[in-house]
């Protein structure tokens, strides 16, 4: 892994986005507006793939962000002085890092936007863009919450950040559409499937921002719509969480594709390293099944840190991008009370559901909004400095 920050000089900014064509050499020929056979179109969507992953040579910190600015982190040590700004909420709106997590999402949506206009691209190739378009704007609303939105038609004008509302509906409508048109989980290959975008996938996304939004009563519908496919079961073993995925991004050693493990490990110590927060520790009674996601027996020697070893600490850990549990606290949110009661008869637990929430959803990425949601937080990443001098509508 790369331990020196890259000082990269990003020219240009949301108005001037790398092509979706350069990610792999083999489409350096390809021209999405012209007709393409359908393994064109996937191999635009594999460069897609790729840059949603692992948005840029730090791409563990554009996965973290939200993470480190919530509450589920226990500092061990900073490297970076902008890893601590995140973490301290004082980010400048002229911060290297910052700039990173707001261009090379941009990035992202651009190759989404290419395969959209192209006319060869079916309908579940159309849903596996609008699916990372989603997801990608969804990393964003977390961050920044008011963005400018960018589809397929952007002329590359300048452009106003659109409202959080906005925002959210529009990822929405991208989800929907994925929902309606992209395959579906296959149980027989479950390896496969839960790796690729698929009706469930959407559907489990469209839940968790129907539940952003306010509207619980849409979030539930959803969140029983997976459940109901009987495709996913909540693990005995949380270790062994095959059954529980609904669709992640897979790592890869050779990219460093994956690195957030090592990073939330003891291995990380002398770098930029997070271990568990004390009060989230505090959660996990000994009988508890998630206590085997933690190295408690490790804590002597370990200079009282404890570490999640939810990922593998190699440089490919998977990127989870929705579980089943999370549906059955969606639903249990919305009244569905026996929902709770079967999430916490398999996990041995008795915590309130805004505990078992943090508990289960602890280092995936939503904490962050759980605690705007509940009043907690009210922090805001500013916009950069650079994409505001290119963009004067970035207010």
């Amino acid at each position: 892994m790369k331990k020196v920050f890259l000082y990269i000089m990003i020219v240009g900014s949301v108005l001037s986005l790398n092509s979706c064509l350069e990610e792999i050499s083999s489409e350096a020929s390809l021209d999405a507006s012209s007709e393409l056979a359908e393994d064109d179109v996937n191999k635009l969507l594999v460069g897609l793939y790729r840059k949603v992953r692992h948005p840029n040579s730090n791409g563990y910190f554009a996965v973290m962000a939200t993470e480190i600015m919530a509450d589920n982190y226990k500092p061990v040590k900073f490297q970076w002085f902008q890893v601590q700004n995140i973490y301290e909420h004082n980010v400048p709106s002229n911060d290297l890092l910052l700039r990173n997590l707001y261009v090379d999402f941009y990035a992202g949506i651009d190759r989404a936007n290419t395969i959209l206009k192209s006319p060869s691209a079916n309908k579940d190739q159309k849903g596996k863009a609008k699916f990372y378009r989603a997801y990608t704007y969804l990393r964003l609303f977390d961050m920044y919450e008011r963005v400018p939105i960018i589809d397929e038609n952007y002329n590359r004008q300048p452009i106003a950040p659109s409202s959080k509302e906005d925002v959210l509906n529009f990822i929405i409508e991208d989800l929907k559409y994925g929902k309606e048109n992209m395959v579906e989980f296959d149980g027989k290959n479950v390896g496969l499937s839960s790796k690729v975008p698929t009706k469930e996938a959407a559907a489990a996304l469209l839940a968790r921002v129907y539940r952003l939004k306010g509207d619980l009563a849409a979030a539930a519908n959803e969140a029983e719509y997976v459940i109901g496919t009987n495709k996913f079961s909540i693990a005995q073993n949380p270790k062994e969480r095959d059954s529980e995925v609904i669709t992640m991004l897979k790592g890869n050693k050779a990219e460093e594709a994956g690195s957030w493990g090592w990073i939330m490990s003891y291995e990380a110590r002398t770098w930029n390293c997070f271990a568990a927060a004390d009060d989230l520790l505090n959660l996990i009674s000994d009988n508890d099944t998630r206590r085997a996601l933690f190295d408690f027996d490790k804590k002597d020697e370990r200079n009282g840190y404890v570490f999640s070893n939810k990922y593998k600490t190699q440089d490919n850990s998977d990127l989870l991008v929705v579980r089943i549990p999370e549906m059955y606290l969606i639903s249990a949110e919305a009244g569905n009370t026996n929902r709770l009661r079967e999430l916490q008869n398999i996990r041995n637990s008795t915590l309130s559901l805004e505990d078992e929430r943090r508990l289960e959803m602890s280092f995936e990425w939503t904490r962050w909004q759980d605690l705007k949601l509940s009043k907690k937080q009210d922090y805001v990443l500013p916009y950069p400095q650079q994409a505001v001098d290119s963009n004067p509508l970035l207010k």
